[in-house]
């Protein structure tokens, strides 16, 4: 540690000695580390605003400002800090996506389930057809016809059995593939992959871009003021919106062979292998504007506003550097995305410009 970090560290725990003095509670561990985390380490945290850092401190102090500072007044203001934070908008979003990977699987696992029991029904129905043609073989030969009338009419009955074969056998290769869908898909936003995949993907698009020495690229894209659009109109609106956006996204990536998944929220990613800053930033601009230029007429729970709902996204780009992992990539693309919107929000920013300006 220097000189300087480590003045600043000791008026910091100077500062924290004089909170707890002043609501006598010094030399109190739980209180202590109240006051450090609403005071330090909330500060530190990318998942509130200044607004809501300065909230969250405010509402502890409150707290510990009435009396008696005992067992149960901490119990409240752990509580009051826990429900702030289950209440940020990230921690929800987060929540609703694991919900929907939960909802996700078990739609998977009813499929499957439905589809195993369709197999064992096929495979009866199978066994007595067989059955059947035996026993229409036998009347055929007894029936005394001619030899050509009797190959003739049962190759008819083989015809027809592999006929029924091969339909049930293209059923099936649909049902699998629906199957996939479900699993690799998100299930509101159907054109874009859900989150288990593009995990998947990226880990293996990292060892092609190691392996080939060719560039990755990540962009992250967040819809500016979503919260409001959810307040205003509701959430079918909101997911309405999402649908639009999912839509112009999948069609941009669709042209340079991106992979395009819903991260969480109204959070996107697209995966551009291949690909360096500077160029998915080119691709990143497109999506955009065009984002800007497409009015939204989603289904209203409602009356409906006079005029469409017209959105904007803040996009982060980044490229893999070397020893990056693909956690890393992910960050830094959120980095620049965060940096956008504090910029003024509808506009593309790249990782290695914010990171040069910082140098500067």
């Amino acid at each position: 540690m220097t000189p300087e970090k480590s003045k600043n560290a000791c008026q910091g725990l100077g500062k924290v000695q004089e909170i707890l003095e002043r609501f006598g509670v010094a030399g109190d561990a739980d209180w202590a580390a109240v006051v450090l985390f609403v005071r330090n380490l909330v500060a530190e945290m990318d998942l509130f605003t200044e607004s809501q850092k300065a909230a969250i401190q405010a509402r502890a102090f409150e707290q510990m400002a009435m009396k008696p500072l005992d067992r149960q007044r901490f119990q409240r203001v752990v509580a009051s800090i826990q429900g702030f934070l289950l209440d940020n908008s990230k921690v929800a979003d987060l929540r609703d996506q694991l919900q929907a990977e939960r909802d996700g699987a078990s739609a998977l696992y009813s499929e499957m389930s439905r589809v195993v029991q369709e197999i064992q029904a096929s495979s009866q129905t199978r066994q007595t057809s067989l059955q059947r043609m035996g026993q229409d073989t036998e009347e055929l030969i007894d029936s005394g016809d001619s030899k050509t009338e009797v190959v003739r009419r049962f190759r008819g009955m083989i015809t027809e059995m592999v006929a029924q074969a091969r339909e049930e056998a293209r059923s099936w290769e649909e049902r699998a593939k629906q199957m996939e869908r479900t699993a690799n898909f998100d299930p509101l936003l159907s054109e874009l992959y859900s989150r288990r995949a593009l995990d998947t993907q990226l880990g293996a698009a990292l060892g092609r871009a190691r392996k080939s020495n060719r560039p990755l690229s990540l962009m992250f894209l967040d819809v500016d003021h979503f919260k409001n659009i959810n307040d205003t109109y509701g959430h079918l609106v909101g997911d309405g919106v999402l649908r639009v956006l999912a839509a112009v996204v999948s069609a941009h990536a669709m042209q340079f062979k991106g992979y395009a998944a819903r991260f969480g929220g109204e959070e996107l990613v697209v995966l551009c292998e291949n690909m360096d800053e500077d160029t998915a930033m080119t691709r990143a601009e497109a999506i955009r504007r065009d984002v800007a230029d497409c009015p939204c007429q989603p289904q209203y729970e409602g009356p409906a506003p006079d005029e469409p709902i017209c959105i904007t996204v803040s996009i982060g780009v980044a490229q893999l550097g070397p020893g990056q992992t693909a956690s890393d990539l992910i960050l830094a693309a959120d980095q620049a995305m965060y940096a956008a919107k504090t910029g003024g929000r509808n506009m593309v920013l790249g990782h290695s410009a914010i990171q040069a300006s910082r140098k500067a």
